[in-house]
């Protein structure tokens, strides 16, 4: 007897095409925004880290593309703000490494040409003690489900924090949606910080 229920590869491939026309749509949005107003919006959003950050704290944060909101100086007002910001060092499999960052004339090229930090890299199990996670993401929607640029390293990387560590994405605006599709494997995030505001889903829970 054929079943109805429709088999999983068939789901698995309409979940792929979505999330890639998802991702499309959302990266073509950024990049027709005018580099000036790109600019700006960038900096409104580094302006609302001192909302989210505390002297001492352990931050895994990220060096943002152009297409990335947030902007190149995300690190450095992270620095600012009194935080010990870790990098990202991509392995050629697993999840990722953290190397702590020392300044922007500190940064090398590593994998793929992204910039990491010359120290020697901490093992993927150093996120689990991160107070803070800024993730990067071309989509969130209001559960938390993010979309990522779809190699996987930061759904391997978020499946390794501690209960209490908080994960925020940074967005425009337009890019938060009603819908991200979503698969088991798929972490959410507990936020997202926008020009605008701190979106707080309400899944994190501050220690006590």
């Amino acid at each position: 007897m054929q079943s109805d229920r429709p088999d999983r590869t068939d789901e698995t491939v309409a979940l792929s095409v979505a999330k890639t026309r998802l991702r499309r749509e959302a990266l073509d949005r950024r990049a027709a925004v005018p580099a000036p107003v790109r600019a700006e919006r960038d900096r409104r959003i580094l302006g609302r880290l001192g909302g989210v950050v505390t002297a001492g704290m352990v931050v895994c944060a990220y060096v943002p593309d152009d297409d990335e909101a947030g902007g190149r100086g995300l690190a450095e007002e992270l620095t600012r703000c009194g935080a010990r910001v870790f990098l990202p060092v991509s392995p050629v499999v697993g999840p990722l490494q953290w190397a702590a960052y020392a300044g922007p004339a500190d940064l090398v090229p590593g994998r793929f040409g992204i910039p990491v930090p010359s120290a020697p890299p901490a093992g993927p199990e150093f996120i689990s003690g991160a107070d803070l996670v800024l993730v990067p993401a071309v989509a969130v929607d209001r559960s938390g489900n993010r979309l990522g640029r779809g190699g996987g390293y930061y759904d391997r990387s978020l499946a390794l924090t501690g209960p209490r560590t908080r994960m925020l994405a940074l967005l425009d605006s337009e890019n938060v949606v009603d819908h991200v599709p979503a698969e088991p494997h798929d972490r959410p995030v507990d936020g997202v910080i926008t020009p605008e505001a701190v979106l707080d889903f309400g899944t994190w829970h501050s220690p006590e």
